[in-house]
């Protein structure tokens, strides 16, 4: 889709409702509501692990044809389609608006966006410039609020130092940031938890001046842009999912191997980031023991990146040992088998243990809110918890998981 005048991205809605469970599958399914009896479904409801698959199966069996002559291009419930001319776009936009109609399946009008020379689709920009990185994942990064301390301060420049061999002379770029940090009335020898606590209670308010605040920015930008932010590439390559989490936040960053030129001219295979994501603990997740605030961290970070890693290899790193363990324990309560089925529910082909000195970015990442003030007009995240799925999330209320209480009406529907 890349590389052409026009782009068009159409979401089939209610698509779901098109699949027909085999009779044989019903019982399967079946719940129990209080006073009723037993209900099963003979449609596809929402909710379902398998349901994405299913869904995939369907949208392929009835746009196979469409696919494979470059009509089209299908991503679970996306599709898009690209070309040189506005002709061409409306050509292919008929058929494939015709087949539609014919197969019975319904495109959301909300989420269509038709004849655009950039857009987003399957988790990447697109557009005459190629394939590049969907800005929405950058926020972490970009909101970055300016650090009230030195502690801060530090986690910030951790972050960015992991690049340095990638960001054209980073020395001088972070000069102002790193000489404030040692301004830090540090005495000689000190424990980690002295060095912590002396950072955080030096204060950056009286010495910041508009030189930070441009290596700020300067920083922020070469760690969104390349050669450091690169678009996912989908040729079997495996995602890397980095998690980290802290009393204050939750982390991961989402990465890739990548084949690159250093400056020296040799050339190497690298992990560079994709996308980063970040959110603040809500006043339920600050009370979580750090294991389960792992388990909170990964969860986050897959349901974000969903849109890109679905259906593909994915790695996961993660400095808890104990979190491999959780993966595998059939003991859980049930909103924690919810969180194990929706992970395990991608293609995890490793789970590997990092240090947390190695694990630098997504630590970072996780640290920026601590010693911030909290500010629910900030959207940081922190007025949700990610205990709630996206059905919830999305305002879909009659989940399969959430069929009491039930009225009238949809008690009339089930028995149809």
């Amino acid at each position: 889709m890349s590389g052409h005048k026009y782009i068009s991205v159409f979401d089939f809605a209610s698509g779901f409702y098109a699949v027909k469970i085999p009779e044989d599958s019903r019982p399967f399914m079946a719940f129990y509501i209080e006073g009723r009896g037993y209900f099963w479904y003979k449609q596809m409801p929402m909710g379902l692990t398998g349901a994405p698959t299913t869904f995939c199966k369907m949208t392929a069996t009835h746009l196979h044809d469409l696919i494979t002559d470059m009509t089209m291009e299908l991503f679970i419930d996306d599709g898009g389609s690209a070309g040189d001319t506005f002709e061409e776009m409306l050509e292919k936009l008929e058929r494939i608006f015709q087949r539609c109609r014919e197969q019975k399946l319904s495109l959301s009008p909300m989420k269509c966006r038709l004849f655009m020379t950039e857009t987003t689709f399957a988790g990447a920009t697109v557009g005459l410039a190629g394939v590049q990185p969907d800005l929405e994942k950058l926020t972490a990064i970009v909101n970055w609020e300016r650090p009230a301390d030195a502690l801060n301060l530090e986690s910030f420049l951790g972050l960015t130092s992991h690049f340095r061999d990638l960001v054209l002379g980073y020395s001088k770029r972070e000069g102002p940031l790193r000489n404030l940090v040692k301004e830090a009335p540090l005495n000689h020898p000190y424990s980690k938890t002295t060095y912590r606590r002396t950072l955080r209670d030096f204060k950056l308010a009286d010495q910041w001046t508009q030189e930070h605040t441009k290596a700020l920015l300067d920083l922020k930008a070469a760690l969104v842009s390349r050669p450091i932010l690169q678009a996912p590439k989908y040729d079997s390559s495996p995602f890397v999912v980095t998690s980290d989490s802290c009393q204050e936040g939750l982390a991961v960053v989402l990465s890739q191997r990548m084949r690159m030129q250093r400056p020296s001219g040799k050339w190497v295979k690298q992990l560079l980031p994709i996308a980063f994501a970040s959110k603040r603990t809500s006043s339920t997740e600050q009370k979580y023991k750090p294991f389960l605030l792992e388990f909170a961290a990964l969860k986050f970070g897959l349901d974000k990146f969903s849109d890109i890693v679905w259906g593909f290899p994915v790695e996961i790193e993660t400095d808890c040992q104990a979190l491999r363990d959780v993966l595998l324990n059939d003991q859980l309560n049930a909103a924690h088998a919810c969180w194990r089925d929706r992970i395990i529910a991608h293609n995890i082909i490793d789970v590997r243990h990092v240090p947390g000195k190695l694990n630098v970015i997504a630590d970072g990442l996780s640290r920026q809110w601590e010693g911030q003030p909290r500010n629910a007009e900030l959207q940081d995240g922190s007025t949700w918890t990610v205990s709630e799925d996206w059905e919830a999330a999305t305002g879909l209320v009659n989940d399969i998981l959430l069929t009491n209480p039930i009225d009238e009406q949809t008690v009339s529907k089930l028995q149809e």
